[in-house]
């Protein structure tokens, strides 16, 4: 039987979508049965995470349990969870479920060992809330990575304008902002760039016009991961269940 990728999305829906489509783009299939089967639950009703971690908002551990233990009950192999931010509460979703679950940050580090094991600075363009709660920033330091960020700015921070203008649909006004985030950050010092919030690349994409250092789109990583661990090429491997996998197991 062929492997079962469970996806936690909704968060946002847009987002989701990106990470779907870098699966697809990374599965060497030649006709639609060589894709990697998958249940996607998406529930774009789950309290903001941001607004959580640094407002005192709504959790939302209660709404992605739900979907964790949704994907349990499905028979999937191993999870996936295109939301950055939602790593936060990594621990207590694992705990709720056999399935094991992929980190994104491991996802993330794997590719920037590959290919560019030099980069000593990174720059990263994520949410308030997972710049916050430190879910990069510290896995990188424990690699050897120094991390900026924009967080300094407060409102006038351009990565998080580029994001609620994504959520709003508002597509070149996100690429706008967000460009201008990408350049902020190389002129710091950010020898390569971290995507590090899936709503990023569903606005501008692989990367940045302009910004010649290297870009690693968190969405696109943790699909390349995903396939590297259970894609249909080695379906008859079997996955180990009830513990956490890190992307480069």
């Amino acid at each position: 039987m062929s492997p079962l990728l469970g996806v936690l999305g909704g968060m946002g829906p847009a987002a989701t979508n990106s990470f779907l489509a870098a699966l697809v783009e990374h599965t060497p299939a030649r006709r639609d049965q060589e894709h990697l089967a998958t249940i996607v639950y998406s529930d774009p009703a789950t309290p903001d995470r941001s607004d959580a971690i640094l407002a005192g908002g709504a959790s939302p551990v209660p709404a992605m349990v739900r979907g964790i233990e949704f994907l349990d009950r499905s028979g999937c192999d191993l999870i996936a969870i295109p939301c950055n931010t939602a790593h936060r509460w990594f621990d207590e979703l694992a705990a709720a479920a056999d399935t094991p679950i992929l980190h994104i940050v491991d996802a993330v580090l794997d590719r920037i060992e590959q290919d560019a094991p030099a980069v000593g600075t990174v720059g990263m363009m994520a949410t308030e809330g997972t710049v916050h709660a430190g879910i990069y920033h510290e896995r990188l330091a424990a690699a050897g990575l120094d991390v900026l960020d924009l967080n300094d700015l407060g409102s006038d921070n351009p990565v998080m304008a580029g994001i609620r203008a994504v959520k709003a649909g508002e597509l070149d006004q996100a690429r706008a902002y967000l460009t201008k985030a990408a350049e902020m950050l190389v002129t710091r010092g950010a020898q390569g760039l971290i995507f590090g919030c899936t709503d990023v690349a569903a606005a501008v994409g692989a990367g940045v016009p302009g910004v010649d250092v290297p870009v690693w789109d968190s969405s696109d990583a943790l699909a390349a991961a995903c396939l590297a661990r259970i894609g249909t090429e080695n379906a008859d491997q079997g996955v180990t269940r009830g513990k956490e996998v890190h992307a480069g197991q």
